[in-house]
């Protein structure tokens, strides 16, 4: 998916907590993605995806 990641409108719309869920991945990860504690790249391809397809339903 060539969908730009917009990490800003993730954080405005959900919570680290629905990131964790939509995303499949643990509340302290999630929380690092919000507070750009991890930068995305060294996110593990599959949950990067995931987080891509979630931002794409965001902004349809």
């Amino acid at each position: 998916m060539n969908t730009e990641l917009n990490l800003s409108l993730l954080v405005k719309k959900l919570t680290a907590y629905q990131i964790s869920r939509a995303v499949g991945v643990d509340m302290e990860l999630a929380q690092k993605i919000v507070d750009e504690e991890i930068k995305l790249e060294d996110l593990p391809e599959d949950t990067l995806g995931k987080l891509q397809e979630l931002n794409h339903k965001l902004m349809s």
